[in-house]
């Protein structure tokens, strides 16, 4: 009798264990839809107005995916919901402007595309073609934003005698960032390659858009650059810049040039 009584505990103790897994799961489940909600309102709704608010909200929400994302990411059976975690924490980083959490933003974008390729063809498309994203667009915001090319360029003027030392290391910078940005955006357009991107039209509306933004910035960067360094070499002609006619040419090539996505061609 005894016997029977421990076999029906053991059995209870088994519903009961897998009745808390399946709570936990609707639980998690949730909780990714309330912080994708959550992402999506302080994006649209406050960053454009409170940046301070924003970042500070981003940067939680980003702690807190990822922190859900690292406690599920050895469990096979969980990897679904752990890329949702390491997206919207990889959205929130960049989208926070917070330099302070650079690094975290590469190891949830790495760690997330590390899960990705594990699943094979098995793996969510659009958290794992975003992910793919977040670097790239990140760091183009970066160069756009934080070092303030357009700005930087609007500061050099190669017709006048004034302060040419300081104009040609500013040059130089916007070189670097430019070779930069060159390498980014050819990473966005990489992901025209990926057939999964067709099969889901909100991400190829995302992706049509924003990447030609970036190549629009990019393109209109680098042909004022190149004018910059035209009319150093006609009003000054030295070699201290050290930058040719055909370096700067060599910014403006992009492969493609725009977009090629059958679906952006009505841009």
């Amino acid at each position: 009798m005894r016997h029977v009584k421990f076999r029906l505990i053991i059995s209870i103790l088994v519903v009961l264990l897998a009745g808390c897994a399946t709570v936990k799961d609707v639980q998690r489940a949730s909780d990714i839809i309330r912080s994708d909600n959550d992402l999506a309102r302080i994006v649209q709704e406050v960053r454009p107005f409170d940046k301070i608010t924003a970042k500070t909200e981003l940067t939680q929400l980003a702690f807190h995916a990822k922190r859900e994302a690292d406690a599920i990411k050895a469990q096979k059976g969980k990897f679904l919901d752990a890329i949702a975690y390491y997206r919207i924490a990889a959205t929130a980083f960049w989208k926070s402007g917070n330099p302070q959490v650079a690094n975290q933003l590469f190891e949830v974008t790495d760690t997330g595309s590390g899960l990705c390729t594990q699943l094979g063809d098995k793996a969510p498309d659009r958290d794992c073609l975003f992910l793919r994203l977040v670097i790239p667009f990140a760091g183009l915001e970066a160069e756009a934003n934080e070092k303030g090319l357009s700005k930087l360029l609007a500061g050099v003027n190669f017709g006048d005698d004034a302060d040419t030392d300081e104009e040609i290391k500013t040059m130089k910078q916007i070189q670097t960032s430019l070779s930069h940005a060159q390498s980014l955006v050819q990473k966005i357009f990489e992901i025209e390659a990926d057939e999964r991107l067709v099969n889901h039209p909100g991400m190829v509306e995302y992706y049509c858009e924003n990447a030609w933004e970036a190549a629009g910035f990019y393109l209109a960067v680098a042909a004022v650059f190149e004018t910059k360094v035209l009319e150093y070499q006609a009003n000054i002609g030295d070699d201290q810049l050290r930058i040719t006619a055909d370096d700067a040419k060599k910014l403006r090539n992009l492969v493609p040039e725009k977009p090629i996505n059958i679906t952006c061609k009505t841009k």
